[in-house]
Protein backbone atom coordinates (compact mmCIF):
# COMPACT_ATOMS: atom_id res chain seq x y z
CA UNK A 1 0.00 0.00 0.00
CA UNK A 2 1.47 3.44 -0.95
CA UNK A 3 1.68 5.89 1.91
CA UNK A 4 -0.79 8.61 0.84
CA UNK A 5 -1.53 12.12 2.58
CA UNK A 6 -4.08 11.89 5.81
CA UNK A 7 -6.00 8.69 4.85
CA UNK A 8 -6.97 5.93 6.97
CA UNK A 9 -7.24 2.25 5.81
CA UNK A 10 -10.49 2.10 3.89
CA UNK A 11 -12.74 -0.65 5.52
CA UNK A 12 -15.52 -0.96 3.15
CA UNK A 13 -15.14 -1.56 -0.95
CA UNK A 14 -14.62 -4.25 -3.82
CA UNK A 15 -10.95 -4.69 -2.41
CA UNK A 16 -12.13 -5.66 1.50
CA UNK A 17 -10.76 -8.95 3.12
CA UNK A 18 -12.86 -12.38 1.73
CA UNK A 19 -10.50 -14.82 4.14
CA UNK A 20 -9.19 -14.94 7.75
CA UNK A 21 -5.42 -14.68 6.32
CA UNK A 22 -6.71 -11.36 4.11
CA UNK A 23 -8.61 -9.95 7.13
CA UNK A 24 -5.19 -10.62 9.65
CA UNK A 25 -2.92 -9.02 6.80
CA UNK A 26 -6.08 -6.04 6.28
CA UNK A 27 -6.10 -5.66 10.32
CA UNK A 28 -2.16 -5.61 10.95
CA UNK A 29 -2.00 -3.38 8.11
CA UNK A 30 -4.69 -1.21 9.82
CA UNK A 31 -2.83 -0.97 12.59
CA UNK A 32 0.56 -0.02 11.18
CA UNK A 33 -1.50 2.78 9.54
CA UNK A 34 -3.25 3.97 12.35
CA UNK A 35 0.31 4.07 14.19
CA UNK A 36 2.22 6.09 11.22
CA UNK A 37 -0.79 8.79 11.11
CA UNK A 38 -0.77 8.94 14.73
CA UNK A 39 3.15 9.59 14.93
CA UNK A 40 2.47 12.05 12.59
CA UNK A 41 -0.10 14.02 13.81
CA UNK A 42 0.58 13.91 17.59
CA UNK A 43 4.19 12.87 17.67
CA UNK A 44 5.66 9.98 20.40
CA UNK A 45 4.90 11.25 23.53
CA UNK A 46 0.74 11.71 23.00
CA UNK A 47 0.69 7.98 20.48
CA UNK A 48 -1.31 6.39 22.63
CA UNK A 49 -3.39 2.43 22.31
CA UNK A 50 -6.13 4.69 22.12
CA UNK A 51 -5.14 7.22 19.71
CA UNK A 52 -3.35 4.38 16.95
CA UNK A 53 -6.84 2.40 17.18
CA UNK A 54 -8.74 5.62 16.49
CA UNK A 55 -6.65 6.40 13.48
CA UNK A 56 -6.77 2.45 12.66
CA UNK A 57 -10.68 2.46 13.49
CA UNK A 58 -9.67 -0.66 15.18
CA UNK A 59 -10.61 -1.75 19.03
CA UNK A 60 -7.71 -1.85 21.63
CA UNK A 61 -7.45 -5.63 21.91
CA UNK A 62 -6.57 -5.73 18.35
CA UNK A 63 -3.25 -4.93 19.07
CA UNK A 64 -2.58 -7.44 21.19
CA UNK A 65 -4.27 -9.99 19.02
CA UNK A 66 -1.52 -8.62 16.24
CA UNK A 67 1.25 -7.59 18.16
CA UNK A 68 3.69 -8.97 20.93
CA UNK A 69 3.10 -5.18 22.50
CA UNK A 70 2.90 -1.07 21.76
CA UNK A 71 6.99 -0.90 21.14
CA UNK A 72 6.55 -3.81 18.67
CA UNK A 73 4.02 -2.46 16.70
CA UNK A 74 5.75 0.91 16.31
CA UNK A 75 8.61 -0.73 14.82
CA UNK A 76 6.77 -2.95 12.73
CA UNK A 77 4.86 0.53 11.43
CA UNK A 78 8.51 2.14 11.05
CA UNK A 79 9.20 -0.67 8.43
CA UNK A 80 5.75 -0.45 6.92
CA UNK A 81 6.48 3.30 6.32
CA UNK A 82 10.06 2.83 5.47
CA UNK A 83 9.22 0.09 3.14
CA UNK A 84 6.01 1.99 1.60
CA UNK A 85 8.14 5.27 0.65
CA UNK A 86 10.78 2.78 -0.73
CA UNK A 87 8.08 1.11 -3.36
CA UNK A 88 6.76 4.04 -3.97
CA UNK A 89 10.01 5.58 -5.32
CA UNK A 90 10.64 2.69 -7.42
CA UNK A 91 7.30 3.13 -9.16
CA UNK A 92 8.06 6.90 -9.69
CA UNK A 93 11.72 5.34 -11.12
CA UNK A 94 9.97 3.01 -13.52
CA UNK A 95 7.08 6.30 -14.47
CA UNK A 96 9.55 8.21 -15.48
CA UNK A 97 11.23 5.51 -17.88
CA UNK A 98 15.01 5.72 -16.09
CA UNK A 99 16.85 3.20 -18.53
CA UNK A 100 20.29 3.07 -17.25
CA UNK A 101 22.00 2.94 -13.34
CA UNK A 102 22.62 6.90 -14.28
CA UNK A 103 19.31 7.62 -15.02
CA UNK A 104 17.71 5.38 -12.39
CA UNK A 105 20.08 6.92 -9.72
CA UNK A 106 19.12 10.46 -10.74
CA UNK A 107 15.43 9.95 -10.47
CA UNK A 108 16.03 8.58 -7.06
CA UNK A 109 15.50 12.76 -5.20
CA UNK A 110 13.08 13.18 -8.03
CA UNK A 111 10.61 10.94 -6.54
CA UNK A 112 11.60 11.64 -2.68
CA UNK A 113 10.61 14.99 -3.00
CA UNK A 114 8.09 14.56 -5.45
CA UNK A 115 4.30 15.89 -4.07
CA UNK A 116 3.25 12.48 -3.78
CA UNK A 117 5.80 10.92 -1.18
CA UNK A 118 7.38 14.04 0.38
CA UNK A 119 4.08 14.63 1.93
CA UNK A 120 3.29 16.45 5.50
CA UNK A 121 2.13 12.63 6.94
CA UNK A 122 5.04 11.17 5.39
CA UNK A 123 7.79 13.89 6.97
CA UNK A 124 5.62 14.42 10.13
CA UNK A 125 6.14 10.72 10.73
CA UNK A 126 9.74 9.52 9.89
CA UNK A 127 10.44 12.95 12.51
CA UNK A 128 8.71 10.88 15.26
CA UNK A 129 9.90 7.73 14.31
CA UNK A 130 13.44 8.78 14.46
CA UNK A 131 13.32 10.70 17.12
CA UNK A 132 12.21 6.94 18.73
CA UNK A 133 15.46 5.31 17.40
CA UNK A 134 16.73 6.63 20.18
CA UNK A 135 14.25 5.26 22.92
CA UNK A 136 13.08 1.92 21.37
CA UNK A 137 15.92 -0.94 20.26
CA UNK A 138 13.67 -2.63 17.71
CA UNK A 139 12.93 1.03 15.94
CA UNK A 140 16.70 1.10 16.36
CA UNK A 141 17.69 -2.11 15.04
CA UNK A 142 14.65 -2.20 12.15
CA UNK A 143 16.45 1.39 10.77
CA UNK A 144 19.88 -0.18 11.09
CA UNK A 145 18.87 -3.11 8.80
CA UNK A 146 16.76 -0.96 6.53
CA UNK A 147 19.43 1.75 6.19
CA UNK A 148 22.17 -1.09 5.42
CA UNK A 149 19.71 -2.29 2.18
CA UNK A 150 18.84 1.35 1.80
CA UNK A 151 23.30 1.98 1.48
CA UNK A 152 23.59 -1.37 -0.86
CA UNK A 153 21.27 -0.56 -3.41
CA UNK A 154 22.01 3.06 -3.78
CA UNK A 155 26.13 2.06 -3.83
CA UNK A 156 25.13 -0.98 -6.68
CA UNK A 157 22.98 2.03 -8.46
CA UNK A 158 26.99 4.37 -8.21
CA UNK A 159 28.98 1.32 -9.27
CA UNK A 160 26.63 0.47 -12.42
CA UNK A 161 26.75 4.83 -13.46
CA UNK A 162 30.17 4.56 -13.52
CA UNK A 163 30.80 1.92 -15.08
CA UNK A 164 28.39 3.30 -17.39
CA UNK A 165 30.76 6.71 -18.22
CA UNK A 166 33.55 3.85 -18.78
CA UNK A 167 35.60 3.94 -14.70
CA UNK A 168 35.69 3.23 -11.53
CA UNK A 169 34.51 5.50 -8.29
CA UNK A 170 34.25 5.16 -4.92
CA UNK A 171 30.62 3.81 -4.97
CA UNK A 172 30.33 3.00 -1.08
CA UNK A 173 31.69 6.61 -0.19
CA UNK A 174 29.30 8.60 -3.02
CA UNK A 175 25.97 6.70 -1.73
CA UNK A 176 26.37 7.58 2.01
CA UNK A 177 27.07 11.31 0.77
CA UNK A 178 23.82 11.02 -1.51
CA UNK A 179 21.79 9.70 1.32
CA UNK A 180 23.17 12.12 4.47
CA UNK A 181 21.96 14.76 1.52
CA UNK A 182 18.73 13.62 0.81
CA UNK A 183 17.96 12.84 4.66
CA UNK A 184 19.37 15.94 5.78
CA UNK A 185 17.14 17.80 3.22
CA UNK A 186 14.08 15.84 3.91
CA UNK A 187 15.13 16.53 7.89
CA UNK A 188 15.59 20.20 7.33
CA UNK A 189 12.18 20.65 5.10
CA UNK A 190 10.15 18.65 7.74
CA UNK A 191 11.54 21.50 10.82
CA UNK A 192 11.69 24.70 8.41
CA UNK A 193 10.08 24.75 5.05
CA UNK A 194 10.50 28.08 3.70
CA UNK A 195 14.28 27.72 3.85
CA UNK A 196 14.38 26.10 0.55
CA UNK A 197 12.10 24.30 -1.80
CA UNK A 198 11.42 20.33 -2.87
CA UNK A 199 12.67 21.11 -6.30
CA UNK A 200 15.64 22.97 -4.63
CA UNK A 201 16.46 19.78 -2.74
CA UNK A 202 15.90 17.98 -5.45
CA UNK A 203 18.00 19.62 -7.32
CA UNK A 204 21.23 19.61 -4.64
CA UNK A 205 20.75 15.69 -4.98
CA UNK A 206 20.80 15.76 -8.74
CA UNK A 207 23.98 18.29 -8.50
CA UNK A 208 25.94 15.34 -6.10
CA UNK A 209 24.93 12.79 -8.17
CA UNK A 210 26.53 14.51 -11.47
CA UNK A 211 29.83 15.75 -9.28
CA UNK A 212 30.46 12.31 -8.09
CA UNK A 213 30.39 10.75 -11.51
CA UNK A 214 32.08 13.80 -13.01
CA UNK A 215 35.01 13.12 -10.84
CA UNK A 216 36.05 9.86 -12.04
CA UNK A 217 39.16 10.18 -13.91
Amino acid sequence: MAVTDDKKPARKGPGRPRNQPEINEFRRRALMEGTIQSMAENGVAFTTVQTICEAAGASRGLIGHYFENKETLVAESFKHLFESVADHVARHVNVLGAATAEERLKAIPVALFSKDVFTPRNRHAFLSFWHEVRFNDLVRKANRELYRGYIRRTEALFNDASVERGAAIDSRRAALGLIALSDGLWLGLSIHDRVLSPQQATDLCLLFIEERLASIQ
